[in-house]
């Protein structure tokens, strides 16, 4: 039962989120209102329960907590011969009885919209939300099913209980094709990430931004290669830490088969970092990062991974490292019984040792099974284990949580 306190939240969310989530919506929906558009709602929802070992990851334990969760999202689709935009807001409000600082309730907007012409495309795809300082700062192990994964990893682990983060993430592209196999193009990159409380020493506001422009030569019908050029910049908020770079990228993507796609990468980049709080750093630092994923799907099953060495803005007040290993095998069973299971890997690093404080080593996996009980309606089960521990601290704390939710599935999308 949602208290007088919940409701103040939706408002302060309202207020929030809701003319960002309107002024994004419409710029997207345009294209795809012209005379023969294909519109899709599918609404879901779930309530649940939960227990957790250890719900705040506390070093050395804490006293098992039992919640209880209900979730509302929609997805909203349009589609054209020429384009497709897809819109997805979602609501979750988490309450545990034995540890009220632990209630939360989170806002989420993914929106993800292409276009395709004779000769050029353009896509703009991103991520607005307002959520939990604990859950915003561990990462997920389930992948995103509207967006492609994030090329930056913000995330420290760092927390405040009741504590919030606030984020925005857009992705902007056009390419233009010269001949049938070589196509230019520029994309871009603005990440902002806001803390409440904001602490300069684990929680630290910043703005990022990359332009990029590249080549892509299409040398076989399954296989391109892109070289690009770009620079970024990083900078804190509210204390003066700052990080602008410039660097290189090759891409090769692959699909052996209609069922199987990889796509590898490399990148060489030289960044100028000043960071104000002691010990200071100023200086320049050379890195290289990299990807390897692999997707392959058919009708009963699908497996995604990917294997990755980010070079990442970080809410620990720097540029960081992370080496991120990530996977996820989903399978029908049967017509109603379905499986997931997924892990993520990941450790981070500064690129200087003066922000060398939050560098850690993090892991969750999720086990889950999906019974429909009709044609939009389910029960899930499932198990998570959560893990992490900081290169500067002695002790490490995990989390194991299992849970059972009831719900609603509107019927999928036909295009």
């Amino acid at each position: 039962m949602l208290t007088s306190n919940v409701s103040q939240q939706l408002i302060t969310l309202h207020g929030r989120l809701g003319i960002c989530a309107l002024c994004l919506a419409v710029p997207l929906l345009l294209p795809g209102l012209a005379v023969g558009a294909e519109v899709i709602v599918q609404p879901s929802g779930y309530v649940g329960a939960e227990t957790n070992s250890n719900l705040d990851l506390t070093p050395g334990g804490q006293a098992e907590v039992t919640g209880y969760v209900a979730n509302l999202a929609s997805i909203f689709g349009i589609a054209t011969p020429n384009s497709s935009t897809t819109i997805r807001p979602r609501l979750d409000y988490r309450e545990y009885p034995t540890d009220r600082a632990d209630d939360r309730l989170e806002a989420y907007l993914d929106f993800n919209s292409l276009y395709k012409g004779q000769r050029s495309s353009a896509s703009i795809s991103g991520t607005l939300d307002h959520r939990d300082e604990f859950n915003a700062e561990q990462t997920q192990a389930l992948y995103n099913d509207v967006n492609p994964p994030q090329s930056t990893a913000p995330q420290t682990g760092r927390t405040i209980t009741g504590a919030t983060r606030d984020s925005l993430y857009l992705v902007p592209s056009y390419t233009y094709s010269l001949t049938p196999r070589i196509a230019a193009g520029v994309s871009g990159l603005y990440q902002k990430i806001d803390y409440s409380p904001n602490d300069s020493g684990r929680f630290v506001n910043f703005d990022y931004y990359q332009g990029k422009a590249y080549l892509v030569w299409s040398f076989s019908q399954k296989s391109d290669l892109t070289f690009g050029g770009y620079g970024n910049k990083y900078s804190a908020t509210r204390f003066d830490s700052t990080a602008t770079a410039e660097g290189g990228s090759v891409d090769l993507g692959t699909s052996w088969t209609p069922l199987l796609s990889t796509r590898a990468s490399i990148v060489i980049q030289h960044s100028d970092i000043s960071y104000g709080i002691p010990p200071t750093f100023s200086g320049t630092v050379n890195a290289w990062g990299g990807s390897l994923n692999a997707t392959y799907k058919e009708e009963t099953q699908q497996f995604r991974t990917d294997l990755s060495r980010l070079l990442t803005p970080s809410g620990g007040g720097s540029v960081y490292v992370v080496n991120q290993l990530q996977l996820q095998y989903d399978r029908r069973i049967t017509q109603r019984l379905s499986l997931t299971t997924a892990a993520i890997y990941l450790q981070n690093r500064a690129l200087t040792a003066a922000a060398s404080g939050n560098g850690r080593d993090y892991l969750r996996s999720v086990v889950e099974m999906k019974y429909m009980l009709a044609r939009t309606w389910f029960v899930q089960g499932g198990y998570q284990y959560t893990w992490q521990k900081y290169q500067l601290e002695p002790d490490g704390a995990a989390n194991n949580r299992v849970y059972l939710r009831f719900g609603y599935q509107g019927l999928d999308r036909q295009w």
